[in-house]
């Protein structure tokens, strides 16, 4: 059997009626970062469904890291699929003006076209579905292939640290689980990672770098006594002002492949709201640098510092103090290495287009793997087709268009067929 006929064979197998079920499944089922664990058992039961061999990881209690191999032949590399098992938004956040999504999911049409609705289809568990499928489909055409080819569902995927009084699992995401995975011996040669890239391949992304820059040495004293007494937030302008030419320059000097970092004040906190009657003692801010793959978390440390302390030096009754407390590197890979190779011939052969290469800003579970020698690359369908009059403030904003996670599952599975069929030596030299 020729390879062409061979993939049309795998392809035609793809169930969509089980994609829309799984996707329908998934968003129905309540999983915020910290209370990943009923999603974690949906994910384990399904790749034991599908026959592949299932083990589990406690990243801590309630909190999984599931996987699911289907091993090859051998001399073949380990092909993983991950996605987070955590979302953004479950539609009950009080914090969202008029909620973040819908809770529940429904399959419903707009503009013609067919659609599943709710919080999570978009980040990312339409990807979970699609992985399901490609890899079902290979297994019910008998194929035996060289390499191994693993799905993983990992915890704590989305941007979340413990910083000050917010303490918990909750707060401890930030790719936690694929730290554990990739410390733990989950090294692949490759990782594709179905975050909503719109059918565009991810390459690499930013870092992120939070800290806490404190305005300390404030007197708690009753407000009868604060006449003429210097004020931590009143002099906040004086640091915010210096943070936003540390931002002009800092993103003027950090373009990487048509991409610009970011500088963002994120919070403020201080003083104390139920005892209005007392002055500040401090006030922190917090800010969120988004770095370059070539640079460094210690070279984004070094230039915050610099901002301190040249505020310290010309005012020093600021008495600010910096505090780093979250850091991701950035990370990339080569367009030529295989991974972005396979998918970008699986994704002509499904689309009938040639595959757009893109860079984002945002966090995903490429670093750790990378770090520990994988090329991991993200490549996703949420956000290809968009719904007309919808925007991030509706109640609808998270939803995938079936056809698109139907046509995801193609690619994998070519993409799949591809690098798997190979000898580690051919797919990985530079490991030899």
């Amino acid at each position: 059997m020729t390879t062409d006929s061979l993939a049309a064979r795998v392809l035609a197998a793809i169930d969509e009626q089980r994609i829309v079920q799984d996707v329908v499944d998934m968003v129905n089922i309540h999983s915020p970062t910290g209370s990943e664990a009923a999603m974690g058992d949906y994910m384990e039961a399904r790749y034991a469904e599908i026959g592949l061999q299932v083990f589990r990881q406690e990243v801590e209690p309630g909190r999984p890291n599931i996987f699911g191999l289907l091993r090859g032949t051998g001399g073949g590399p380990v092909l993983q699929f991950d996605g987070h098992l955590d979302v953004s938004f479950t539609g009950r956040e009080a914090f969202m003006r008029g909620g973040a999504s819908i809770a529940g999911a429904r399959v419903g049409e707009a503009d013609g076209e067919k659609w599943i609705f709710g919080a999570g289809a978009y980040n990312m568990k339409a990807a979970h579905a699609s992985y399901l499928a490609a890899v079902a489909a290979i297994m019910k055409c008998g194929i035996r292939l060289r390499g191994d080819i693993m799905l993983s569902a990992t915890s704590g995927e989305i941007e979340a640290s413990q910083v000050d009084e917010f303490q918990g699992a909750y707060y401890r995401g930030n790719g936690a689980g694929a730290a554990h995975a990739a410390s733990h011996g989950i090294v692949p040669d490759f990782a594709i990672l179905g975050e909503p890239t719109e059918f565009k391949l991810m390459l690499g992304h930013f870092g992120s770098f939070w800290s806490k820059i404190s305005l300390t040495g404030g007197t708690v004293i009753h407000t009868a006594h604060t006449r003429g007494l210097p004020n931590k937030i009143e002099q906040l302008p004086l640091v915010i002002e210096a943070l936003k030419a540390f931002k002009a320059r800092f993103e003027q000097s950090t373009e990487h492949k048509g991409y610009r970092g970011l500088v963002n004040i994120s919070a403020v906190q201080g003083g104390r709201p139920w005892k209005g009657s007392r002055s500040p003692d401090a006030v922190s801010l917090y800010i969120d640098v988004r770095f370059p793959p070539t640079w460094s978390p210690l070279k984004v440390k070094a230039r915050i510092d610099a901002v301190v302390d040249d505020l310290n030096s010309r005012q020093p009754e600021l008495k600010l103090e910096h505090q780093p407390y979250c850091t991701n590197p950035g990370t990339e890979i080569s367009e030529q290495d295989y991974v972005a190779q396979a998918l970008s011939r699986g994704h002509q052969a499904v689309l009938n287009r040639p595959l757009e290469t893109s860079y984002e800003l945002w966090y995903s579970n490429a670093p750790p793997l990378n770090a520990m020698g994988a090329q991991a690359v993200n490549y996703g369908c949420a956000g290809a087709r968009k719904i007309k009059g919808l925007t991030l403030s509706d109640r609808d904003r998270e939803y995938v268009h079936i056809g698109d996670v139907v046509d995801c599952a193609k690619v994998y599975a070519l993409a799949a067929l591809d690098i798997c069929s190979k000898t580690r030596k051919e797919v990985r030299p530079d490991l030899f």
